[in-house]
């Protein structure tokens, strides 16, 4: 090993027996391009450097080629399962392109971390509504950042779009039960995920309205983004004198644990009580029963190649010269999934 304390990439390419540049372009992570390394060198290079304990210097090599190979996923909290998802998604996709993934939780954080040139690119798994975030974003966009954000109000201007449009499910979920209901419940979240109708409650009682049905103001409980909440919650909903028959929550965690005060209560569901969660998450589908709930299909990895796609087409001035576009919106519109909370289940009435 050479006279370093750490191992450098030349201590690496003598250990395995290959050039420099070898070590270099095997130890990036990239594939593709007119560069072909065999696999077996490949994994030659990758034992050699395990072994010495090597760890490469992403902070020097990104100033040397004025990049980090870093990209950041923006999200307010790791409870909610799409957050999580999405983050799962961007650790399986991106590293074997070379990208190391960093998860920014909250606003401010995202906004430091981006204007300091901390990643190439940014997915804001949040919707973004406030004027400060969007001059942020149009602030990255010239300086050539990638970016890909969840947003039913932005258009796409150096950056896509990926708008959800929850409004269209959520109204689903609320004609379904109106035609089967009178007593229903609700636990929705504060501060509620808002969208330009509304936030998800108000969303679900304008619908309930214009069904002719109209919310009791005493079956509606807000969990606070705490899951204990609403278990107390939806026990004591479940145990009034005259309790609902059904229970729509804004999200897919606070619907679960309703389904499950009501089996620790001896309530059969979907017979007894339909429930309804928002979100189309995998530990919803990972349940039993298996969560009916309102969402996209699941498209957490198509946002992560989204940015991906942005990323390996840099600058964003030779995309425009070329006729490409300086953004992409992606319309990702929610419905309703019938699965096990409900007694209409897919493929049937």
């Amino acid at each position: 090993m050479g006279s370093s304390l750490k191992p450098t990439i030349r201590d690496v390419a003598e250990q395995a027996g290959v050039s420099l540049a070898t070590v270099s372009y095997v130890l990036s992570g990239r594939n593709g391009g007119s560069t072909r390394i065999s696999e077996p060198t490949k994994e030659r290079v990758l034992q050699a450097a395990q072994a010495l304990g090597y760890v490469a210097n992403h902070a020097a090599r990104g100033m040397r080629r004025g990049r980090t190979d870093t990209v950041a996923v923006v999200v307010e909290n790791l409870d909610s399962p799409w957050n999580r998802s999405l983050a799962e998604a961007a650790y399986r996709v991106l590293p074997g392109h070379g990208y190391r993934v960093v998860i920014l939780l909250g606003q401010e954080a995202w906004r430091n971390f981006m204007l300091s040139g901390g990643a190439d690119g940014a997915i804001l798994g949040f919707s973004t509504g406030s004027a400060e975030e969007q001059r942020t974003i149009a602030d990255l966009a010239a300086r050539g950042a990638a970016q890909v954000v969840i947003s039913e109000t932005l258009e796409p201007r150096g950056f896509d779009v990926v708008s959800m449009g929850e409004g269209g499910g959520i109204a689903e979920a609320a004609g379904y039960l109106a035609g089967r209901h009178r007593r229903i419940g609700v636990i929705h979240r504060a501060p509620a995920e808002t969208g330009p109708g509304g936030d998800r409650l108000e969303l679900f009682r304008a619908a309930l309205q214009h069904h002719g049905v109209e919310l009791d103001p005493a079956l509606v409980r807000s969990s606070g983004g705490s899951w204990r909440k609403t278990y107390t919650e939806a026990i004591d909903l479940l145990t009034r004198a005259e309790p609902p028959t059904a229970v729509f929550a804004t999200a897919d965690l606070d619907a679960l644990c309703v389904s499950v005060a009501a089996d620790r209560l001896g309530i059969k569901v979907p017979q007894e009580l339909e429930i309804i969660g928002v979100g189309n998450s995998e530990i919803g589908q990972e349940a039993e029963p298996v969560l009916s709930t309102v969402g996209p299909e699941p498209i957490q990895e198509d946002v992560v190649r989204l940015l991906l796609s942005r990323l390996e087409n840099r600058p964003q001035k030779q995309q425009e010269e070329e006729g490409n576009p300086a953004g992409r919106h992606v319309p990702a519109p929610w419905k309703l999934h019938f699965r096990g909370t409900t007694v209409r289940q897919d493929g049937g009435a």
